[in-house]
């Protein structure tokens, strides 16, 4: 597997995928009905639209760029994601840590 198509294989995996029902209503959800997409979301898209938060956008958002602007985006967010995965991720407090007692 070249290297391109491996970072090509990682964007799809981290790119929202179109049957996501996220904000697809104008009505206001319950919070219920918030919790049954977010339950319904893979731990990649939860990562991704974690991310892309971080970045300041919504997945709505994401959504209405250009296609070569979600493909920068989406590289910025892979490229956020190695980082932290290297620095042995958030220290924020509040996350979960495996700890032995």
């Amino acid at each position: 597997m070249s290297v391109s198509s491996a970072g090509s294989a990682a964007l799809q995996l981290f790119t929202p995928s179109s049957s996501s029902s996220l904000a697809t209503s104008k009505k206001p959800q319950s919070a219920e009905q918030k919790f049954l997409e977010f339950a319904d979301q893979t731990p990649a898209q939860r990562l991704f639209n974690s991310v892309l938060g971080q970045l300041g956008l919504t997945e709505d958002q994401f959504k209405a760029l250009s296609p070569d602007d979600q493909q920068k985006v989406a590289q910025k967010i892979q490229q956020l994601i190695q980082q932290q995965t290297q620095n042995g991720g958030n220290s924020q407090p509040g996350q979960v840590a495996d700890k032995s007692v």
